[in-house]
């Protein structure tokens, strides 16, 4: 069978298995994600005696299309003029969260008896959340315009520049066993360039050309620029240390100005669901449940910290910048789960050769736990709550 053909087969078997166990979710009333990442599992080259599907590593390709198009449809709804009076709050929350992450982090490798290396690459690992399984849950559920969700779409932005500035200074040190402060300032200074440069340049001249383009242009021609520009800066975005979907969050911030926002959002959603669903498939297919078994106590250990010291963490600040409890209980039930850059951080320990080998598959271990307690931990934190006036503050934007 061709490279091709076989790609084709794959592909096939991966949405036929994923819509067959993404119904039986549905009838069940259970979160969508679950059913993918279950049908991700049961195609996977990890799961005997099955083994559909070949060329997993290809379809991640689709995968991070989907990453992509994903967060830029979040970020077309992110109510950004909300930003300015919830800043402060972003920071705050996400200080206390990563600096107590870090600090239980290290109490957990001195528990197990780890290395040092192993501890400080742990902290980093954990300090972030996955936006991708936040975002998509928070979807499906319809509650993305909610304050509690703008707040930690906020948060995951903001822990995502804190992880890529830790690990260049963590690769650093493991290096040269010293840490280069202006490499940190260089960092720091290209990621707020970046930022920057795209919310205030890209906020002027992006909308206004698309625009231009819709006037002199069919809507066809007008969406294929804007996939454009969605791609470019998820690429400009890697090329600085970000995800490609951090990039493609932030220009769908900065088109959502654009009075064509609606029609674009439209226009991608068949996309963004496609791809999207191939992204949890293929993440549930390169999960190695074999590991579960050498792993289990270490993982369940971590998984049980990550979700009590961010509930703990996120909840108390958010309660103390006097947000009601049911909005800070949802902001720390909603971001008790790994992020996707824990996988990177721990590659690159054992990339510079200073952390042990069994770090890696513990964090994929308990990253893989998490993905299935996070739908549960956000659907319960959303049970109504007539006596919340906050709930749906956000749903006219």
């Amino acid at each position: 069978m061709s490279f091709e053909i076989q790609v084709l087969t794959d592909l096939a078997v991966l949405m036929v298995v994923a819509s067959a166990v993404a119904f039986i979710f549905y009838k069940l009333k259970q979160p969508i994600i679950i059913g993918y990442l279950i049908a991700g599992i049961i195609v996977g080259p990890f799961t005997t005696p099955f083994h559909l599907v070949q060329n997993v590593e290809f379809l991640s390709v689709f995968a991070e299309i989907g990453v992509v198009l994903l967060l830029f449809t979040i970020g077309l709804e992110f109510p950004v003029r909300y930003l300015r009076s919830i800043g402060r709050v972003i920071f705050g929350v996400s200080a206390i969260e990563i600096t107590l992450m870090i600090v239980v982090s290290w109490a957990v490798g001195a528990f197990l008896g780890w290395g040092f290396y192993d501890t400080l690459f742990l902290g980093a690992a954990l300090a972030s959340s996955s936006t991708t399984i936040i975002a998509k849950v928070l979807g499906d559920m319809g509650k993305l315009k909610e304050i509690s969700s703008t707040l930690m779409l906020g948060i995951l932005v903001v822990e995502d520049v804190v992880v890529v500035i830790l690990l260049a200074m963590l690769q650093n040190v493991a290096i040269v066993h010293a840490v280069s402060v202006v490499d940190a300032l260089w960092l720091v200074a290209k990621l707020v360039i970046f930022i920057g440069g795209t919310l205030v340049l890209g906020g002027f001249f992006v909308p206004k050309a698309l625009d231009r383009v819709s006037q002199v242009a069919n809507r066809e021609i007008l969406y294929i620029l804007m996939l454009g520009v969605c791609f470019l800066f998820a690429i400009m975005a890697t090329q600085i240390g970000f995800s490609a979907g951090i990039g493609a969050f932030i220009i769908g911030v900065v088109i959502a100005r654009s009075r064509h926002r609606e029609d674009i959002n439209r226009e991608i959603g068949p996309f963004k669901i496609v791809f999207g669903a191939i992204f949890f498939v293929s993440m549930g297919a390169l999960m190695d449940i074999t590991q579960i078994a050498v792993y289990w106590f270490p993982a369940v250990i971590i998984t049980i910290v990550v979700i009590v010291t961010k509930l703990a963490s996120c909840g108390f600040g958010t309660r103390l910048f006097r947000y009601d409890k049911t909005t800070s209980l949802r902001v720390g039930l909603g971001m008790g789960q790994i992020g996707e850059f824990a996988f990177i951080v721990a590659k690159a320990g054992q990339d510079v050769g200073v952390t042990s080998s069994f770090l890696l598959p513990i964090i994929g271990v308990a990253t893989m736990i998490t993905a299935f307690t996070t739908p549960y931990l956000i659907k319960y934190s959303h049970k109504p709550n007539p006596n919340n006036p906050t709930d749906y503050l956000y749903s006219q934007v």
